[in-house]
Order: C-alpha cells, then structure tokens, then sequence
C-alpha cells in the first residue's frame, strides 16, 4: 500500500547555522541532497544494422515499445566542499531570491588518452520573499560516459535527469508540503538515455529509452513525500463529528471530536461491504486506521462520512 507521506548552498562553511531565505544566507545546512525516485511509462526504441551472412549486404532493424510502471531515479547533493578531481567545477549563488547550484566535470578538460567521463548536476531553487516558501525548484543531471574510442569501435552512452516542482513550504531543516497532489504542484520528471555502439562499416547498435513520471517520491532534504493523481490520500469536507484522515508515521490515521460514550468506526467499500470496524472509547480523539488495499473507501463515525483513496 502507497502511503501518504506527506538544494541550495550559500557562501557560509559547511556547519553555518541555517537562516531564512530572504536574509541572504543559505536556510539550511550544507551538505544536503535532494533525491527524486518516479513511477510513470518508458517509450523505449532500438535500431540496428548488422550484416546478412546469407544475402549479403545488411539488416537494418528499427523497433519501438513501451515499458508500462517502470521507474527512475537521481539524486542531486549540493555540497561546495567536493572537488573530487583537478578538472571538476562547483559554482553557487544566493541572489535575488534564487538559488544556483552547478557541479560539473567538462569532457574537452580530460587528457585525450583517457577514457572521458562528463558530469553536470545543476539545482535552481526561487524562494518567494519574506515568506518561507518557495515558488519553484528544478533539477537537472546529466551523465554522458564514452567509455571505449578507438578507430574500429565507438561506444557513447547518456542519462539525462530532468524534474520540477512549484510551490513548496520550507523551515530550517526541510522542504516540505501540506497535500501530495502530483498536477497541483506542476510536477514533471522525465528521464531520456541513449547508447551508441559503432563497429565500423556502418555496423551499429543504437538503443533510447524516454521515461515519464505519472509520481513521484521526494526524499533527501524533503520530507519523505509521494505525489500522485490522485493523492494518496482523499478526505472530503469534515462533518459534525469532524472526521478527518491524515497520515501519521507511515500510516494512515483519523481525527474527530471528543465524545462522552463509545462509537463504532466503521469502514465501507464503494460497493457498500464492511471491511473494518471497531470501537472508539469514550474520550478518545483519533485512531489509526488498518491496512487496506488500494482503492477508494468510506469512513463512517456516527453521522459523519469521509472518503479516502488510497493508492497502489
């Protein structure tokens, strides 16, 4: 059962204090990391050329499909201390109320004679100001590894990350967010890579693949979050007894007012099948709710009805 749950630098040392983002100063410690891991469909494509042993000449061979719940993830760690070797780069800036984060490690840098590897991971955060809350933020990796180069054999590969996210909460220590609807933030995240093989004579292998997220689950910095359409979970508007679901440490839970006598809480499928039910105790104001399979339910507390949805 999904549950719902519910970078940035500065030009302080690593151990600075954190600070709101309209004060000039980076609001949280460094090193933190933003990670992103998705769920969505992958259009994948394969093309080759290889000889015909029988005919001669070649077979060319263009295939495409798609790969229905795969996932992908990255990760971005901004951290201005890291120089892990003699051509990497690391620039920052906190002005205007945008943060800029780049690491890279350039291709054309790298002695010829070696086995070149390029790396860039870029974060752009824009704080709204005098608010602690943030209008957008985007993150982009990329990894593009030729890894064997000779005059018979050429072999290139590439990862692009690509993810946004508009209107986030923040405080000292984290991003986080009251709801967990994918669309309501603007969410997108896609992943596209390539592999490039070519023996000579035309001879050649090349596979892509398109990844597009349909949700997401934040972690690193952020509150451990998954955002989905639709949400993890669904309440509608508290009635009398104001009933309420939320989710509390990794499971579901409800709310409601106190009572002086004892209640049945009871939950219904769509169709109207009972399938839970237990007592609340005179005075008691919330409970946590059993594991349940995906789907929509009814919570039923006296008079009051909610409905939850709770994802795959």
């Amino acid at each position: 059962m999904k549950k719902f749950v519910v970078v940035l630098f500065c030009f302080f040392a690593t151990n600075a204090f954190a600070s709101s983002a309209d004060s000039g100063k980076c609001p949280w410690k460094l090193p933190f990391t933003i990670t992103v891991n998705g769920v969505g469909n992958t259009l994948n494509g394969e093309s080759s050329r290889t000889p015909d042993p029988v005919r001669g000449g070649y077979v060319d061979d263009d295939t495409n499909y798609w790969t229905f719940n795969s996932n992908a993830n990255f990760s971005i760690r901004v951290d201005t201390t890291y120089h892990p070797g003699i051509y990497a780069s690391t620039t920052f800036s906190l002005s205007s109320d945008v943060l800029s984060y780049t690491f890279m490690v350039p291709l054309d840098s790298l002695p010829p004679s070696s086995y070149p590897i390029y790396q860039m991971n870029t974060l752009t955060i824009t704080f709204a100001p005098g608010t602690d809350s943030i209008i957008s933020m985007t993150g982009v990796a990329i990894d593009t590894s030729p890894s064997t180069q000779n005059f018979q054999y050429l072999q290139t590969s590439q990862i692009i990350d690509s993810f946004k996210i508009l209107s986030l909460n923040f405080d000292d220590t984290s991003i986080f967010t009251t709801d967990s609807s994918f669309s309501e933030h603007t969410i997108s995240f896609s992943e596209r890579s390539f592999q490039d093989q070519y023996y000579g004579q035309n001879y050649y292998d090349y596979t892509n693949a398109d990844f597009t997220a349909s949700s997401v689950t934040l972690s690193g910095i952020f509150r451990p979050a998954t955002f989905s359409d639709p949400p993890s979970i669904v309440t509608e508007t508290p009635q009398p007894n104001n009933l309420a679901i939320y989710a509390s440490n990794g499971s579901i839970a409800c709310s409601f007012d106190v009572s002086d006598h004892a209640r049945d809480l009871e939950i219904f499928s769509p169709l109207g099948i009972r399938e839970a039910s237990f007592t609340v105790s005179p005075g008691q104001t919330g409970a946590s709710l059993p594991h349940l399979p995906a789907g929509f339910y009814f919570v039923r507390l006296g008079s009051s009805l909610a409905k939850m949805y709770i994802a795959n």
